[in-house]
């Protein structure tokens, strides 16, 4: 982590903890009024918080979906922590899905009418919800003569407050841009819009069953002014390394991961870690593996074998190339557990013809 990351990440530390006075100050204030002692305050903040943490995300969620349907974007799917609902073959279907680093996500299909190309309400929807409820919820916290709902109220203001902060000022810290982040960088360049509107494309044809290499070339926008726009333009990136990975062209996917990390462009560090691991599965294939020692990105692995298919795939290759039976058991029960809930058939179709292939070659020497 760069100096500039790190310094971000400070005062993006310091704001949060600043958001959490105001909620912290009035539960002290309306437990000490109703006589009730600092412990059942302190597990009753707890459970507040941990309700907060579904309740608020869901909300937050549900304002990206209505302010997307109010300006014409179509329902795809809504996810709060690792339970997706998304529409499969017009009918709705409950699943399970989680991307390392974020709590909920709300996926759209782009208008029928894309010439005014809509994006700054959907994109600021879950702020606006958030906004309102934190409102409602200081109001119940100061007007309720129930100091436990008051609490309550407040724990769930203190949390929307903290999602305003941690959404709305652009950053992208935890290694995925924030819902502030990428307003941004389609305020400051509308070729950005573009290229999220092929995102949201490219997203529906997968929750479709389409696969990577199914994504049309025209799709991808690979010219200089867009990767240098922000995490958004460099996304293209991605898309064309995944479409190489899945058509299986390992020699051209390695010299252009090889490419990009060459140059200057704003990659995510999630991105960054994605463009590893096909790295070292490449390696593997190649019999010149080398382990990771980045600890930030070993901690983050840890994290994400469960619930992503890619870093799944990574221990896999890895434990046939080291041999290790015990770690290829354990990965190649976890990417099985995956595979009933999981709502993007093509990419776990994709992910399994990369482990086959490895098992293939690996197997044999």
């Amino acid at each position: 982590m760069n100096k500039k990351n790190k310094k971000n990440r400070l005062l993006m530390g310091i704001l949060l903890m600043l958001g959490c006075l105001p909620s912290g100050l009035l539960i002290g204030i309306i437990g000490y009024k109703a006589g009730i002692d600092i412990f059942p305050i302190y597990l009753l903040f707890l459970l507040s918080m941990g309700i907060a943490l579904v309740l608020q995300t869901a909300l937050h969620e549900a304002g990206h979906m209505v302010f997307g349907l109010l300006t014409g974007f179509r329902f795809l799917s809504y996810r709060v922590l690792s339970m997706i609902l998304s529409k499969e073959d017009g009918k709705l279907k409950l699943g399970r899905f989680s991307i390392p680093g974020t709590v909920g996500q709300c996926l759209m299909g782009t208008p029928t009418d894309r010439e005014k190309k809509p994006y700054y309400l959907y994109n600021a929807g879950g702020l606006i919800f958030n906004f309102i409820f934190m409102v409602i919820n200081y109001l119940i916290a100061f007007l309720s003569r129930n100091p436990y709902l008051a609490i309550f109220a407040a724990a769930n203001a203190m949390y929307d407050l903290i999602m305003l902060i941690g959404n709305g000022i652009p950053f992208d810290g935890t290694g995925i841009a924030n819902d502030g982040m990428n307003i941004r960088e389609m305020k400051r360049h509308p070729v950005a819009i573009d290229t999220f509107y092929n995102i949201l494309d490219s997203n529906e044809l997968m929750s479709k069953g389409a696969r990577a290499r199914d994504i049309p070339e025209e799709a991808i926008d690979l010219r200089e002014e867009t990767l240098h726009t922000g995490s958004i333009g460099t996304s293209n990136l991605l898309w064309k390394e995944n479409k190489l990975m899945d058509e299986h062209r390992f020699n051209e996917a390695e010299a252009f991961i090889k490419e990009i990390l060459s140059k200057d462009y704003p990659l995510l560090d999630y991105h960054k870690k994605m463009l590893l691991l096909d790295q070292k599965y490449i390696d593997c294939l190649n019999g010149c593996f080398e382990d990771i020692t980045d600890k930030q990105t070993l901690k983050y692995l840890e994290g994400a074998r469960k619930s992503a298919l890619s870093v799944i795939r990574y221990f896999y290759v890895r434990a046939l190339y080291l041999k290790d039976e015990k770690e290829l058991e354990k990965s190649r029960q976890a990417f099985i557990t995956l595979e009933k809930g999981y709502p993007f058939k093509g990419e776990y179709q994709t992910e399994k013809e990369l482990m086959e292939i490895a098992e293939e070659k690996l197997r044999q020497e």
